[in-house]
């Protein structure tokens, strides 16, 4: 029974990888389950029974991926050096996928979940990181604040200025950087 249950493990594994380069790689119309189960060595019939169908496939990749997301994004509250250059390599290896699911919000309920998780995780990150620079009181400065702070470093940005402005991966973080360090000076002579 045990050797049953970790094949079946291995195998949603199998399918979770498969499906999570997939989307990394193509727009979400274009990732089928045939591709999923191509990708992972197994048959469409073996994706369906595990997922269902190609939405709840979707959703349980993201709800699989954040821990690994969220670890690879650990830096020390106030590191601002360390926070930009985490989030570039981040955007480096998803942000154009990130940002060719934007375009489906509206039309695909697992993409919505997938956008409201990642705006969710980016919020608490930005939160943690930037606490130290973030007004002591909540209220209407504290928001303003942390979305400033959200802003500087939302992959939108990263899209901007590596695929729109055609700038280079370190001029791109210089950028950033540039744009943080700005919010933590204004931080540390207001009086909010």
């Amino acid at each position: 029974m045990q050797s049953r249950a970790a094949h079946v493990e291995e195998t949603r594994i199998r399918i979770l990888e498969a499906a999570y380069q997939l989307l990394l790689e193509q727009h979400y119309d274009e990732v089928s389950l045939e591709r999923v189960a191509e990708r992972a060595g197994l048959t469409k019939q073996t994706v369906l029974r595990q997922f269902g169908s190609k939405d709840q496939l979707a959703y349980a990749v993201v709800d699989w991926q954040r821990p690994t997301e969220e670890a690879a994004r650990l830096v020390q509250p106030g590191d601002v050096r360390g926070a930009v250059n985490t989030l570039v390599e981040r955007y480096e290896r998803m942000g154009d996928a990130n940002v060719r699911v934007l375009q489906l919000e509206n039309r695909v309920p697992a993409i919505r979940y997938l956008l409201q998780q990642g705006r969710e995780s980016h919020s608490a990150w930005v939160a943690r990181v930037f606490a130290p620079f973030l007004p002591r009181r909540r209220g209407r400065a504290h928001r303003r604040r942390a979305m400033a702070f959200y802003a500087a470093t939302e992959v939108m940005l990263w899209k901007l200025l590596r695929r729109d402005f055609g700038l280079s991966r370190k001029e791109t973080g210089a950028v950033l950087l540039a744009l943080v360090s700005g919010l933590v000076m204004q931080s540390q002579t207001s009086e909010e």
